[in-house]
């Protein structure tokens, strides 16, 4: 409100002068106008406070930030960089002492001489992060709605307006208490493009990922990512906007998204989708006369590269779309030759090492490749090295002979069968064990199209008793120890290992815990990675004398190594000095993981497969198998932030 005050009385600043030799002394003046013109010089001395005293801290911490999000452009880091000094000073707490504001206050509340200014300045403590709608604009004054508590606020813009805001439209932004209003520290970030009710929806999904509460807590905590992410959230592949060398290309895309939206897929795999294809397109322009067969090859593609809810055989992808089926292979491995290059160099950063994280995976090509290798040898008497080196060269350059044995034909099934996708992977493990009633890993992929977890331990133990007796007792005690080099042993170790983790799931710790005890006795050398769910066991289980035991025994220096010697220390001592060297290791062994423990990124939807070190695929399987750990540990988000 605008208020004329006398010349002739006190001046309503509290100064205790006539207001003709105060802030009248020019000319009858809005006394809200004084006070918004100092408000905004106060907002740059704060911001020159703050660069001045802390700008190494705040350019360390925005580094991480630019790094986080690989910013390249110069004016998108400018911009951030900006929007992150704000927060930073606002909101970042720095030692015990508080944030810089706190400091900022301390410092110049004295030099104020007018109360309200005073008044005003230490309600900023109270700063608010809004996600909103602007509901009105008159002057530089804002009437807003926050989208998550549905509040509606009163805001100025002490900074001048160069260009209108609309009505309607989403923005972020940064409030300052100012009386019974707000003003905007510095102004509304606009939001044109996106629906207000998308933006809550994401908001409210990303909330709950990071496992927060309360919205206003959220939202400080995370201000500039979602500052980063909002614009995107919105963004679709339009098909009618890309370079397509032939419009029947186009006809393709078309069909594929339609049939992907009718099945139910989600719109990040849809586009992934017509990207790879596009992408295809550029590279390879076929003559195309059936649209479906296309659709049909990219569907089998989409289905091998990430896990959708339409995945099928390529036979009955062939009769759902009316193709043949090896019409419909030829298209596909074309698509696969092409395509999985750019896939691969999308997903990995190729300076550095892929490793396979999974213990439940299948056999890998080297063991079908031994496997076969030993049978060609097997009961041949060979006088010499030499003598076997020839008989192999003579059966390579030979054409390759069927098997007539079951049982050669039944493991060669279950080497289909680990190789293949959704239902024919279990048809062809259930044709196996029709051919050989004995074969371990039949019952291991089975049990993955298990009704219920009770029922995958069924039949995880089913072929672990299978595994025992083919074996023999003598075979355990022979080869104790070095049990994963002999081939035969594999499927009932996959076994065993997958009972473990079945049993862990079901909250059998104590029982999971002596099967990967088992493991590790046969295989010291634990090729199939089992110390690390043993370790989690041996936390949930509260016995970290066996934790701190098994770290021991495998000496490594990884960052799941580090990070889990520091959670020892954290569980056992809190936050000590030792905590502080600990949490230096292990962040230099892999900067992301601390991202995900706070919560500050969210884990995806699907967990990669493999991973190299110091990457954020290692930090995304390390943070989605660990965190229940880390959280029975109070004030940790602080504490790592």
């Amino acid at each position: 409100m605008d208020v004329k005050v006398s010349r002739n009385a006190l001046c309503p600043c509290g100064s205790g002068k006539k207001y003709k030799k105060c802030c009248g002394a020019n000319e009858v003046i809005s006394l809200t106008q004084v006070v918004e013109t100092e408000i905004e010089e106060l907002q740059r001395q704060l911001l020159h406070y703050a660069l001045q005293n802390y700008g190494d801290e705040m350019e360390d911490n925005f580094e991480d930030f630019q790094q986080e999000f690989q910013m390249n452009h110069e004016a998108e880091i400018e911009f951030f960089e900006f929007v992150h000094t704000i927060w930073f000073t606002l909101f970042e707490r720095l030692d015990e002492s508080g944030t810089i504001l706190d400091g900022f206050i301390a410092s110049e509340l004295r030099k104020i001489k007018r109360p309200k200014l005073k008044q005003i300045l230490q309600s900023w403590k109270d700063a608010r992060v809004i996600v909103g709608k602007i509901i009105s604009v008159e002057g530089n004054t804002f009437i807003v709605e926050d989208l998550l508590s549905s509040d509606r606020l009163e805001a100025i813009m002490a900074t001048k307006i160069d260009e209108p805001y609309q009505v309607g439209v989403s923005f972020s932004g940064i409030l300052l208490p100012y009386d019974q209003k707000y003003v905007f520290f510095p102004a509304p970030f606009d939001l044109p493009d996106l629906a207000p009710e998308s933006v809550t929806e994401f908001i409210k999904d990303t909330m709950l990922e990071a496992d927060y509460d309360d919205p206003q807590e959220f939202l400080t905590d995370y201000f500039l990512e979602m500052m980063y992410e909002l614009p995107t959230i919105d963004l679709n592949v339009e098909i009618d906007d890309m370079e397509w060398p032939d419009p029947i290309y186009q006809d393709v895309a078309e069909l594929f998204r339609a049939e992907f939206e009718r099945m139910g897929e989600d719109k990040e795999l849809i586009d992934t989708g017509i990207l790879l294809w596009n992408s295809f397109c550029q590279i390879k322009q076929k003559r195309i006369k059936n649209p479906n067969l296309y659709v049909a090859a990219l569907h089998y593609f989409m289905s091998t590269i990430a896990p959708i809810k339409s995945a099928y055989t390529q036979k009955e992808l062939a009769e759902q779309y009316g193709v043949s089926t090896g019409s419909l292979s030829s298209v596909y491995r074309e698509l696969d030759i092409v395509l999985s290059e750019i896939v691969d160099q999308s997903n990995y950063d190729e300076d550095e090492p892929a490793i396979q994280f999974s213990t439940k995976g299948g056999p890998m090509a080297t063991e079908r490749a031994m496997q076969e290798v030993l049978e060609e040898i097997q009961g041949k008497n060979f006088k010499s090295i030499d003598e076997v080196n020839e008989f192999l060269n003579n059966k390579l350059s030979s054409p390759k002979q069927v098997s007539n044995k079951l049982q050669d034909q039944a493991q060669q099934l279950i080497y289909d069968a680990f190789e293949a996708e959704g239902s024919e992977r279990f048809r062809l493990a259930e044709k196996a064990l029709e051919l050989n009633p004995n074969l371990v890993d039949a019952y291991n992929i089975l049990a993955e199209n298990a009704d219920s977890l009770e029922e995958a331990v069924q039949m995880y133990e089913k072929g672990m008793w299978i595994g025992n007796k083919e074996l023999g007792k003598n075979f355990f005690k022979e080869n104790k120890g070095h049990f994963w080099g002999l081939l035969e042993t594999r499927p009932f170790m996959r076994a065993k290992g997958n009972y473990a983790e079945a049993l862990y799931q079901l909250g059998k710790i104590k029982e999971a815990i002596v099967q990967y005890e088992e493991l590790l006795e046969l295989n010291p050398n634990d090729n199939q990675g089992v110390r690390y769910f043993l370790f989690i066991a041996y936390v949930d289980k509260g016995d970290l004398t066996k934790a701190h035991k098994l770290l021991g025994q495998y000496e490594e220096g990884t960052a799941q190594a580090l990070y889990n010697r520091l959670l020892l220390e954290l569980l056992e001592h809190g936050y000590t000095a030792k905590a502080g060297k600990l949490l230096k290791n292990a962040k230099e062994s892999n900067k992301f993981v601390i991202q995900y423990l706070t919560g500050k990124k969210r884990l995806p939807k699907v967990i990669p497969d493999y991973y190299g070190f110091g990457d954020e695929n290692e930090a995304i399987i390390y943070a989605e198998a660990h965190m229940h750990l880390w959280k029975k540990i109070d004030g940790i988000k602080d504490w790592l932030k």
